[in-house]
């Protein structure tokens, strides 16, 4: 079996930690390139960043980490249904703004997700978000 495109073989592929628990923070700092939390809310990103960024800096001196964060669920636009809670909804600016909010933590990577009830609004919701939210996004101090 045979994959291609190979991943960085130089000096190895990244390795990205996930995980919330006390354990996974440490393994993020001591071993990981990245960190990614699982069930993280947003409102304790930064106490867990912060850990990360502290307990890294004694055992790892200044090596960089990148931080990942998972977004709640997304709906661009005023949906018609009641879509539950800890969904962002709204303007494609109201979303933006929500996202940036992440960069402000020191976080590089986000993973979005949407809510929707079918597969069409699904590729409705994607295309709205690459649409609207996403160039507001690009180049954002």
């Amino acid at each position: 079996m045979g994959v291609r495109p190979r991943p960085t073989q130089s000096p190895r592929p990244p390795i990205w930690v996930g995980g919330s628990s006390p354990p996974a923070l440490r393994r993020a700092a001591v071993r990981g390139d990245g960190w990614l939390p699982q069930g993280t809310p947003r409102k304790h990103m930064p106490e867990q960043i912060a850990y990360i960024l502290e307990h890294r800096r004694r055992v790892r001196g200044e090596a960089p980490i990148e931080l990942g964060a998972i977004s709640e669920f997304l709906y661009v636009g005023d949906p018609a249904w009641d879509v539950g809670p800890h969904v962002v909804s709204g303007t494609a600016e109201r979303i933006a703004e929500s996202l940036l909010e992440f960069k402000a933590m020191g976080v590089g990577h986000v993973q979005v997700r949407f809510k929707a009830r079918s597969c069409d609004e699904q590729v409705d919701q994607l295309t709205a978000f690459g649409a609207e939210v996403a160039p507001r996004l690009v180049g954002s101090p």
